[in-house]
């Protein structure tokens, strides 16, 4: 296990004139599970490069356990990679695979042996030992490229998008299974994934990055709950958090978001306390999906909103349902049982408490005084 400093990484391509990282600060602690999460070109697969050794840096320091290894090679950074495309040797069994970095490293045979099998019986592969990577599944390419990984013993582990490559119920069971290792191992980790589920999941903190820049750093339930802006507000979560656009105004001492539709009618939606200062100017309200209910217990009858169904979505669990009301669309979370259908009107009911607020000219989030 081992900590990780990144301070003011910069990486600059001169002849394209383009910079992929700008600056990122990040520190991770002795065996934690951090995420890099974006969109496809946000940077995160060049970070974890510059973190192997893999790529130099423009700027910026590197640590490993307080050590600085910029100017250390791959193969001394006591580092171990999973990379999405498995890497495995093909002309080796699945036992050559994991053993090669140890025989590498001179280990005696008798140690190597009891090692590859420690880490076969770990990863339910001890069937597969003396098969070629041509006679497995992408699964167990994958387990065997994670046993290749564990085996070594390193300070810090790599995954770069490791479970892009399978089907959608093998990328779940493998989920679990990384998830189960970290449990087991208390390994530090760094994984890379556009896949927002694989960052909620397994993370004990993930980062979320746009054009080269951190946008967000913090636990799941921050990022989820508490998003910094509208670009990791509308990026995490499925369906994504619905964005509503008004402006405030102040009625009686409450504060309200006054909604115009194409019609010239408008609508009325309550803000918490605190949003008198905003008064005339452009807000966006965020509202996730589960945050939208078919009928309510609550009292407050302004929190209600009627719209006409546009789709629904069954999905076992729950019914997604796609709503438009003053010429916006929403999203929302509606019982498996619910008797709507489509082009009908629905009143649902908003949760005051659980919206957040975003400033309509910078994006960011609003930070009231009881957050």
């Amino acid at each position: 296990m081992a900590t990780l400093q990144l301070k003011s990484i910069r990486k600059t391509y001169p002849k394209a004139d383009i910079e992929t990282l700008k600056g990122i600060d990040i520190e991770i602690d002795s065996g934690e599970f951090l995420i890099l999460v974006g969109p496809s070109g946000c940077g995160k697969s060049t970070l974890m490069n510059t973190i192997a050794g893999l790529e130099s840096i423009t700027g910026g320091e590197i640590k490993i356990d307080g050590r600085n290894v910029e100017q250390v090679a791959p193969k001394d950074r006591d580092i171990a990679m999973v990379f999405q495309s498995y890497a495995l040797y093909p002309n080796m069994t699945v036992r050559g695979n994991i053993a090669f970095g140890l025989e590498m490293k001179k280990m005696p045979k008798p140690e190597i042996d009891l090692e590859v099998q420690r880490v076969a019986e770990m990863l339910q592969i001890e069937q597969l030992l003396d098969r070629k990577p041509s006679q497995l599944s992408g699964g167990q390419r994958q387990r065997v490229a994670m046993g290749r990984a564990l085996a070594r013993r390193p300070k810090l582990y790599l995954f770069d998008e490791p479970l892009s490559n399978l089907d959608a119920k093998l990328r779940v069971d493998m989920r679990h299974q990384i998830k189960r290792l970290h449990q087991q191992l208390g390994t530090t980790i760094v994984y890379v994934t556009h896949d927002q589920i694989e960052a909620m999941t397994l993370a004990d903190r993930i980062a979320v990055m746009r054009d080269g820049e951190l946008q967000q750093l913090g636990t799941p339930a921050d990022i989820y709950n508490t998003p910094s802006n509208l670009f990791v507000a509308g990026f995490m979560g499925s369906p994504s958090m619905n964005f509503v656009k008004g402006v405030v105004e102040v009625q009686e001492g409450k504060s309200l978001l006054a909604l115009v539709g194409d019609d010239g009618a408008r609508s009325m939606l309550p803000l918490p306390a605190g949003m008198e200062l905003w008064q005339g100017k452009e807000v966006v309200m965020g509202i996730r999906p589960e945050h939208l209910s078919e009928g309510s217990d609550m009292n407050h009858q302004d929190t209600k909103v009627t719209g006409l169904i546009e789709v629904l979505e069954p999905t076992g669990p729950d019914t997604i349902a796609m709503v438009r009301f003053f010429n916006q669309e929403v999203a929302c979370r509606l019982s498996p049982d619910s008797k709507v259908k489509v082009g009908e009107s629905v009143t649902l009911s908003i949760d005051l408490q659980k919206v957040v607020l975003f400033d309509g000219q910078t994006e960011k989030r609003i930070q009231l005084s009881n957050d």
